[in-house]
């Protein structure tokens, strides 16, 4: 039984020496091989997705809008210089928004629509669909 106890109290004088004593470096060996194990396991370990900021949707959503109502505005305006110049700038402005908007929604982007107004009628629709206003 005192055995058991000298064995205790050694293994506890040694922990003690091990917390107060300075460490020496670790060896160039260990440094490599600690390096490589890090990479391997950041292969194997899942990236962390970030979740998408409500302020950047509410952003873009109030961007949608202003364009919206800018094309709106172009559209009916009886005099407007260079209209059609415009109007092409604010669509694609428009566009490029909603494809924006349709990938934080998570809408697929497989559809095979060339830009125009198929495009935009169907990406409107999706995102309303997932409850997207503007």
């Amino acid at each position: 039984m005192e055995w058991i106890v000298l064995l205790l109290l050694f293994f506890g004088l040694c922990v003690l020496l091990s917390l107060l004593l300075p460490q020496p470096p670790p060896s160039r060996w260990r440094r490599g091989m600690e390096k490589s194990a890090d990479r391997l396991a950041g292969r194997f370990r899942r990236r962390a997705v970030p979740a998408p900021d409500p302020f950047d949707t509410l952003r873009l959503q109030t961007r949608l809008g202003h364009l919206a109502g800018e094309i709106q505005r172009i559209e009916t305006a009886p005099r407007v210089y260079a209209r059609a110049h415009r109007l092409m700038a604010v669509e694609a402005a428009y566009d490029d928004l909603l494809d924006e908007a349709c990938r934080l929604a998570g809408v697929p982007a497989g559809t095979d629509l060339e830009r125009g107004e198929q495009k935009r009628r169907h990406e409107e629709q999706e995102l309303a669909a997932r409850g997207w206003s503007w």
